[in-house]
């Protein structure tokens, strides 16, 4: 299995994100910040420990993977030119890391539901529903539902979908939580054989304060 097709099999899942909403508030929302190895967000009060050895995409990168354009760029700024910025774009990238062999990857995207069709229709279990409806309608890639439930991560409560592909060989871990006027996206993707390691991973996720 080429690497190359394994890390667009992954990011295919943020292509086709579902559709959701909730009340239009977001004059905190911030993007977040590396602290070393440590992305560190005030606005959700989450921080995100990721392995050392593993890598960051650039902003180039995720441009072209994603094919996106300025949607994949990485925003600067404060305050009201900020918001003003991300008001324009649906979906706003805080990072994607992946391990040394490319075949594990974690990446935070914050969706702007004011720009979307769902407005503030669904709740966090709606849009999880859509997004299982998108992906299983999907006949370029065949996959499987493993799971679907409520997890806490960093004290709050997340909308986890768990899907399999590729005969159980690779797994995508899709959670998503409703802040303000954003849906906050965290998926995670990797080979069957490093689970553990993924685990442990995503339990160092946890609150900043």
């Amino acid at each position: 299995m080429k690497q190359k097709k394994i890390l667009l099999a992954v990011l295919v899942l943020v292509i086709l994100t579902a559709l959701s909403g909730c009340k239009k508030d977001d004059s905190n929302f911030t993007i977040g910040a590396w602290n070393e190895n440590v992305f560190e967000n005030a606005w959700l009060n989450m921080k995100f420990e990721i392995p050392e050895d593993w890598s960051l995409a650039t902003d180039e990168e995720i441009a072209q993977l994603m094919n996106l354009g300025a949607e994949a760029i990485d925003l600067e700024g404060s305050g009201s030119d900020l918001l003003k910025k991300v008001s324009e774009i649906k979906n706003v990238y805080g990072f994607l890391a992946y391990s040394p062999d490319s075949t594990s990857n974690l990446q935070l995207v914050y969706e702007n539901l004011s720009l979307t069709l769902g407005g503030s229709k669904y709740t966090e279990k709606e849009y999880i529903d859509s997004v299982v409806d998108l992906m299983l309608n999907n006949t370029a890639i065949e996959y499987t539902i493993e799971e679907q439930t409520t997890v806490q991560l960093a004290g709050k409560d997340f909308e986890l979908l768990r899907l399999s592909l590729y005969d159980g060989a690779y797994y995508q871990d899709f959670y998503c939580h409703k802040v303000d006027n954003y849906m906050v996206n965290i998926i995670v993707s990797y080979m069957a054989e490093n689970q553990a390691d993924i685990t442990d991973t995503v339990s160092k996720i946890t609150t900043l304060k």
